[in-house]
């Protein structure tokens, strides 16, 4: 007799971000099929999917459009070396890419979009295949720019508390989650760790736009590293592996000021936090026009989870500093096999078709709030839910100590791998952060499942903790 499907897994796949053990008394998920928000088992069971896939799937599974431009550009070719050649529908979605970072109306970046770059504050785009690379990119962009601007001595990097930008070696080392990286200490390059972020709920939160009481601590913090630091680099706003923090767009404006009076960069990483998910295409749009950065990275949500993709944004002042004859050693000779991967390069066009003609902004604009004040509600009758947060298509909450309401429970207790467990025997995966439970659904999901998985939180929550 053959071993069952879930004997073949654990005897041969290493799953990733798990403790393996964990599978053998709650086994993986055997998934036969999924469509917009839903995944199907192979028993015939249902499960909303209520994180999007690890926050990649922004317009849901097999969205139509995107598997349609994939199979055309398949007829076509699927993937020749960029180096040297370039193809019409990659620079389609460089000009694309640049003009809605640019904050351009969607009629220069949607389907109808004419050829040609339009002017504005980035001008070049680099590309890759995934999130951590694309933070790398950034990384070694920064810091051979401003040795070729003569600006040798900065080699430093400043992060943000509770970040996280990826799982290579320079993202752990700006990262500030030691679960991820404490094993890895010897590997990594030490940095400046900003502390007493201006943690704020959402926009409803008085203080969203004010981050004037925190800075004075955090500009002290900097000023050491003033002539030694090459970039500053945070997630826009939206903390997502951090515990779904919020933060106020003010400290960007902040950022943006100090960075330009001492000559350093600024990164976003929009990996989690662009492409829609917190009401905006981009979420440094929060802080204003004025404050874009001087490296933006994409992914995720730049193919919608239907092929690996990612992007490095810059300015045109950056990329002149690299513009130089070969003998002058200025190039920047970082390369990834499948940068712009033809297939991936398609689904993206087609996302941002999908963006524009199926309005997926005012989907998320009349839906997220629905989601919020239902979340909210939870915690009327659970004391034990603390701290409510919540921004576009996302929306969390804490479980703390019953006894004691706002004080953490033990993290040996695994609360929230318990709420996670329930949930998906209830038909919603609910992957939570630790004890921080959150949706993070496609920014399409229609509401009936938008209810169903709030509901489902809420019967998890009180089988486990009545």
């Amino acid at each position: 007799m053959y071993p069952s499907l879930i004997d073949r897994d654990l005897a041969v796949l290493w799953h990733p971000c798990s403790q393996m053990r964990d599978y053998r008394d709650f086994p993986p998920l055997h998934v036969v099929a999924a469509k917009g928000s839903r995944l199907t088992l192979a028993d015939g069971r249902e499960v909303l999917d209520a994180i999007s896939s690890w926050w990649c799937k922004a317009l849901g599974h097999g969205h139509p459009r995107l598997l349609a431009a994939l199979e055309q550009q398949a007829r076509a070719f699927e993937h020749v070396i960029l180096a040297n050649t370039t193809n019409e529908p990659v620079i389609r979605l460089c000009e694309r890419l640049l003009a809605m970072a640019n904050g351009l109306p969607p009629e220069v970046w949607g389907p109808s979009a004419p050829p040609g770059k339009v002017p504005g504050h980035f001008g070049k785009v680099f590309l890759a295949d995934n999130g951590s690379t694309a933070v790398e990119i950034a990384l070694k962009m920064a810091l051979q720019a401003q040795a070729q601007r003569g600006q040798s001595r900065r080699t430093q990097f400043a992060c943000l508390q509770n970040a996280y930008h990826g799982e290579t070696v320079g993202t752990l080392s700006v990262g500030d989650l030691g679960l991820y990286s404490d094993p890895y200490r010897p590997l990594m390059f030490p940095t400046v760790t900003l502390t007493g972020l201006p943690y704020r709920t959402g926009p409803d939160d008085p203080r969203w736009l004010d981050a004037a009481a925190e800075w004075p601590a955090i500009e002290a913090q900097l000023a050491p590293h003033a002539d030694t630091l090459a970039a500053i680099i945070y997630e826009p706003v939206l903390q997502a592996a951090g515990g779904m923090r919020l933060y106020s767009p003010d400290l960007l404006r902040r950022f943006r000021q100090w960075a330009d009076k001492h000559n350093v960069y600024l990164i976003a990483d929009e990996i989690a936090a662009g492409f829609g998910r917190c009401g905006k295409m981009l979420a440094g749009e929060w802080a204003g026009e004025a404050c874009r950065p001087d490296f933006v990275c994409l992914s995720k949500g730049l193919t919608a989870g239907v092929t690996p993709l990612s992007a490095v944004l810059t300015t045109d002042a950056v990329y002149d500093l690299f513009d130089a004859d070969y003998a002058a050693r200025k190039a920047f000779l970082h390369s990834n096999t499948y940068t712009g991967h033809a297939l991936a390069v398609a689904v993206a066009n087609a996302v941002l078709d999908v963006f524009v003609e199926e309005r997926v902004l005012d989907q998320v604009a009349a839906h997220a709030p629905v989601m919020h004040a239902a979340l909210r509600r939870l915690g009327h009758t659970r004391p034990y839910l603390h701290n409510f947060r919540g921004l576009g298509m996302l929306a969390a909450v804490d479980i703390t100590d019953p006894r004691q309401p706002g004080t953490p429970l033990p993290s040996g207790a695994r609360t929230g791998y318990h709420v996670y467990q329930e949930a998906v025997r209830r038909g919603a995966l609910l992957r939570p952060l630790g004890d921080t439970m959150y949706l993070f659904p496609p920014l399409n999901t229609p509401p009936a499942d938008l209810e169903a998985m709030t509901d489902i939180l809420a019967q998890s929550l009180d089988a486990t903790l009545g």
